[in-house]
C-alpha cells in the first residue's frame, strides 16, 4: 500500500522551520503509523509525483483556509498552475484532511475570462468538480484516547499516540465561553490544553485592569479544567515573548497591530498567568507543565532560532518539545531532547 499527501495549489514546503508544512508532516508521521510507512509528502525540490501512482491521495488544504483563494500573480501570473492541472486529473476518490474538501472549481471557474495564464485550460474542471464531491473527510487519522487541544501553537505538541486539535486564532477567552469540553471527544481520557498566547499578544494589556484580567482569566480557566471528567488534565505554560523587532505577516494583526503592550508589560502579564496558574493546579488534580526555559535568551526572549522562518509568531518543528520529525524534511534524527527526556 501507498499514500501520497499532496495539496491542490502549492508544493508542501520540505523547511523544517514551516508552520505551515508542520501539520502537513503530522498527518505524514499518523498515517505511516496507522496505515503503511510508505507515505510520500509532495514537498518542493522534490520531482513531482504521479498521484495515480499511489493507492490513496490525501489532501492538505493548510492549517489556516478561511474559506477563500488568494492566488499569488491571479489567473495571469499565478505560478503554481502545474499543481492544480496535476491534481484535477486524480481518479479518486480523495481523502480531505481535517476539513470538507473546498469547491475551489466553484471559486475558479468564474475567473476564467478576460486576461488569463493559457494553462488554466488544461485544468480538467469536471473531474475537479467530482474529487470535490466525492472526497472522504478524514479528521482523526490515529485511534488514540489522547488529545492535546488548544490555538495554532497547539501542533508544536504533537507526538505519536496523540490527537491534536489545533483551532486557528482561538483565544483562550473564546475557548472558555464555547468550553473547553466542546474541544474533546468522548473517546478521549488524557486530554492537554494550549491556549493563552493569543490574549497576552493582543487582549489583556487592552483592559481597565490588566493584571486583574490575567488572573481572572486563569481562574475561568482553571475552573473549567478541573470540571472536565477525565483521567488526566494538563495545561502548558505560556510561550515568551519575542523581541519586538520580529516581522509578522499581517494574518498575525489585530486591529492593525502585531501586538498590544510593551515587551516588558506582555512578559509581565505571561508570568502572572504562569503564577496563577501554578497556584492553582498545585491545589487539585489539573497538571500544570512548564516547558519553555530552553526557547528563551540570554535576556529572557523567545529566540529567533526557535521560531519558524523566515517570520510569523510559532516556534519551528525543529524546536518542538515532544517530536520533531525531522525525517518528512528529509533530515537526521538527531533530534534535541523532548519533555519526557527531561522529566525521566
Amino acid at each position: 500500500m501507498s499514500i501520497l499527501i499532496t495539496s491542490p495549489f502549492t508544493h508542501i514546503s520540505s523547511n523544517i522551520h514551516s508552520h505551515r508544512a508542520a501539520q502537513a508532516a503530522i498527518y505524514a508521521e499518523q498515517l505511516s503509523i496507522e496505515h503503511t510507512p510508505n507515505v510520500h509528502l509532495d514537498r518542493t525540490g522534490d520531482i513531482a509525483p504521479d498521484p495515480n501512482a499511489f493507492d490513496d491521495v490525501y489532501v492538505y488544504h493548510g492549517n489556516d483556509w478561511g474559506g477563500s483563494l488568494n492566488l499569488f500573480g491571479g489567473m495571469k501570473n499565478y505560478g503554481n498552475i502545474d499543481n492544480l492541472i496535476r491534481y484535477s486529473k486524480i481518479k479518486g476518490p480523495v481523502y480531505s484532511l481535517w476539513i470538507d474538501h473546498p469547491k475551489y472549481s466553484e471559486m475558479l471557474e468564474p475567473r476564467m475570462k478576460g486576461e488569463i495564464h493559457p494553462d488554466w485550460h488544461k485544468v480538467d474542471w469536471d473531474n475537479l468538480k467530482k474529487l470535490e464531491n466525492t472526497a472522504i473527510t478524514v479528521r482523526e487519522i490515529e485511534s488514540t484516547n489522547r488529545v492535546v487541544a488548544g490555538d495554532s501553537h497547539a501542533i508544536c505538541m504533537y507526538r505519536p499516540g496523540w490527537f491534536v486539535n489545533s483551532v486557528p486564532f482561538k483565544t483562550l477567552h473564546g475557548a472558555l465561553k464555547q468550553g473547553l469540553h466542546t474541544f474533546i471527544e468522548p473517546h478521549h481520557e488524557i486530554a492537554e490544553f494550549y491556549f493563552g498566547n493569543i490574549d497576552v499578544r493582543h487582549h489583556l494589556l487592552r483592559q481597565p485592569d490588566p493584571e486583574k484580567a490575567v488572573r481572572d482569566l486563569a481562574n475561568r480557566y482553571y475552573e473549567q479544567l478541573s470540571q472536565l471528567d477525565l483521567a488526566k488534565v494538563y495545561a502548558y505554560e505560556l510561550l515568551p515573548i519575542e523581541n519586538e523587532s520580529r516581522a509578522l505577516p499581517k494574518t498575525g494583526y489585530y486591529k492593525g497591530t502585531p501586538f498590544y503592550g510593551s515587551w516588558d508589560q506582555r512578559d509581565a502579564a505571561r508570568l502572572i498567568f504562569k503564577d496563577e496558574m501554578k497556584k492553582l493546579c498545585s491545589q487539585g488534580s489539573v497538571n500544570f507543565i512548564e516547558w519553555v526555559d530552553y526557547l528563551m535568551n540570554d535576556k529572557g526572549e523567545l529566540d529567533f532560532e526557535h521560531m519558524e522562518k523566515p517570520k510569523s509568531v510559532h516556534l519551528s518543528r525543529a524546536s518542538y518539545p515532544h517530536w520533531q520529525g525531522r525525517k518528512w524534511s528529509g533530515l537526521s534524527e538527531n533530534a534535541p531532547a523532548t519533555l519526557e527526556d527531561f522529566f525521566a
